[in-house]
């Protein structure tokens, strides 16, 4: 699986681009960007739980101590 960065699914305005928005398109980029982080920021400590579990099973049979 390949990782997923912030700069993969952020959408980025110009100031240009940005000064057109009305209050509210600026307030749901937001809050949509608020959201991905939240979601890439869970994706992200599911993946380091599994990488950690994987390491320790690996020290376990390494050291072949069954629980």
């Amino acid at each position: 699986m390949d990782s997923v960065a912030f700069e993969d699914v952020a959408v980025n305005f110009t100031q240009e681009e940005w000064a057109l928005l009305g209050p509210s398109q600026k307030s749901l980029y937001r809050n949509v960007m608020q959201e991905t982080i939240r979601n890439l920021d869970c994706i992200e400590v599911i993946h380091v739980k599994l990488k950690m579990i994987v390491n320790v099973e690996k020290l376990l049979a390494t050291f072949q101590i069954v629980l």
